[in-house]
C-alpha cells in the first residue's frame, strides 16, 4: 500500500516510540494527527516534521482516560484530513508495585490509561472506519502481554487485555475490511540514544518498531498478521 495521503493517528506521538511511528509515516508521505497531554511537546514535534515537507502533521490535545476527548481526535483528523486511515494506540504507562501493595489509585491509572485509553480511541474511529469499510488499528502492547513479571502486575494485566480485546474487536469488523492487530516489542530503549555510543545493548530502538508499523501497514489487505512479537537479537 502506498501511504502518500493517508491519515494517521498516533497517540503519545510527541515522544519515544509514538514519535517514531509519526515521523516514519509522515516521511511516507501520510498526514498525522499526534496526540497526548503535553501540548508544548506535540506542537514542537508537529513544527519539526512539517518542516519535512512531506506528509503533515496537526496536533491534539487529549486524556485518554476521557471518551470526550479521544472523539475529538478524531473529530480533529476528519476536520483536517477528511478520513482515518491508521490508528496506533501506543500510549501507555506502567508503576512499579507488588500487587500486595499496589494501590486502588495505581492499579486504575495504569487499566484507564492502557485499556480504557485503547477502548475508547478505537471506538472513536470506528464508526470512521465502518463507513469506509477500510481501515487498520495497530495496538503497541507488551511482551508483558504474554509473559507475566513480578513487580508490574496492573502493567502486564492490562497488556494481556488490550490483545485480548484487540482479538475480539477483530472478529467485530473483520467483514468492513478493517484490520486490528497487536504489537508485542521486547524491552524498548526510551527516551533514544542521541550518540552511537548511547545504544544500549540488548533493547530494541524507538525506529525497530516505526519500521515494523510501516511494514504492517504497506501490506496487501488480503494479508493478516496476529500478534508479532519483537525481540533483540
Amino acid at each position: 500500500m502506498n501511504l502518500t495521503g493517508k491519515t494517521a493517528i498516533v497517540t503519545g506521538g510527541g515522544s519515544g516510540v509514538g514519535k517514531a511511528i509519526a515521523t516514519a509515516l509522515v516521511k511516507e508521505g501520510a498526514n498525522v494527527v499526534i496526540a497526548s497531554r503535553r501540548e508544548g511537546l506535540l506542537k514542537q514535534v508537529a513544527e519539526e516534521l512539517n518542516a519535512l515537507e512531506q506528509g503533515r502533521v496537526v496536533t491534539a490535545v487529549c486524556d485518554l482516560r476521557q471518551l470526550e476527548d479521544t472523539r475529538r481526535v478524531a473529530q480533529t483528523a476528519l476536520d483536517q484530513f477528511s478520513s482515518i486511515d491508521f490508528l496506533v494506540n501506543n500510549s501507555g504507562l506502567g508503576v512499579e508495585s507488588k500487587i500486595v501493595d499496589c494501590t486502588l489509585d495505581e492499579w486504575n491509572l495504569v487499566m484507564e490509561t492502557n485499556l480504557n485509553g485503547t477502548f475508547f480511541m478505537s471506538q472513536s474511529v470506528l464508526p470512521t472506519m465502518i463507513g469506509q469499510r477500510s481501515g487498520y488499528i495497530l495496538n503497541i502492547a507488551s511482551q508483558a502481554a504474554k509473559h507475566g513479571y513480578a513487580n508490574a502486575g496492573p502493567y502486564c494485566a492490562s497488556k494481556f487485555a488490550v490483545v485480548g480485546f484487540a482479538k475480539a474487536l477483530q472478529e467485530e469488523v473483520r467483514e468492513y475490511g478493517i484490520q486490528v492487530h497487536s504489537l508485542c516489542p521486547a524491552l524498548i530503549q526510551v527516551p533514544p540514544p542521541e550518540r552511537p555510543d548511547e545504544v544500549r545493548s540488548g533493547v530494541l530502538q524507538v525506529e525497530d518498531l516505526a519500521e515494523t508499523t510501516l511494514f504492517l501497514f504497506k501490506q496487501p489487505t488480503r494479508i493478516k498478521f496476529e500478534d508479532i512479537g519483537l525481540y533483540h537479537v
